[in-house]
């Protein structure tokens, strides 16, 4: 691993939150996931079908047919995105396993998004964000609606944390929301969103 840490990875102030009644109007489930052409120089794909479009990347086709999570995250989360990312890379195996795959969007530059890749050993598909315009189509982001009059400790225009997964039509079977900065996915509901998705069975969540 090399001995080189990026600016973005100093996830090491925690997070105070303030309240205000502004609202953002974020993606839920039950929804359609938007059609969105990613920048393929924007990403580091991984885990990808050999029929994937280099030149056209589009959620369908980082999907090719399986249950997809999308995850959000951003250098400009302090110490909640340490957490959010070790979460993920936690879960990514066993999303493998079910047969599932993992995308995480992150609100940074390319340079920055392949250091933490390095940095972290990421083996799943990322990609950058830099000016919000994948978490803005998700309603994770506006600048009407800045996180920093939210939340004391962040500076950035940051999108706020979320993670979904989608089934094989691209339909949003399971969203978690986290406005206040409180607490990360739960990945037992993440893992069990993705089983039901493979197995074509719904989805039910229980309250914790």
């Amino acid at each position: 691993m090399s001995n080189y840490t990026p600016k973005s990875a100093f996830w090491d102030t925690d997070i105070q939150v303030k309240r205000n009644n502004s609202k953002l109007l974020p993606l839920l489930t039950g929804s359609k996931a938007p059609d969105i052409t990613f920048k393929k120089d924007l990403g580091i794909w991984q885990q990808v079908s050999y029929r994937f479009n280099y030149t056209q990347a589009t959620i369908k086709s980082i999907m090719d047919n399986k249950p997809l999570v999308i995850s959000f995250l951003s250098g400009g989360w302090n110490n909640y995105g340490l957490k959010h990312l070790k979460l993920l890379s936690q879960a990514y195996p066993e999303i493998l396993a079910l047969g599932g795959n993992l995308l995480v969007i992150v609100h940074a530059s390319y340079q920055d998004v392949r250091e933490m890749v390095q940095y972290f050993e990421i083996p799943f598909n990322v990609i950058a964000d830099p000016h919000n315009e994948i978490s803005e189509k998700f309603g994770l982001f506006s600048k009407d609606v800045p996180v920093w009059d939210k939340v004391s400790g962040i500076s950035e225009e940051v999108p706020i944390p979320a993670t979904y997964v989608l089934n094989q039509y691209a339909n949003v079977i399971y969203h978690t929301i986290d406005e206040d900065f409180l607490h990360t996915f739960s990945a037992t509901k993440v893992l069990g969103a993705v089983f039901a998705a493979v197995n074509r069975v719904p989805f039910v969540n229980y309250a914790a």
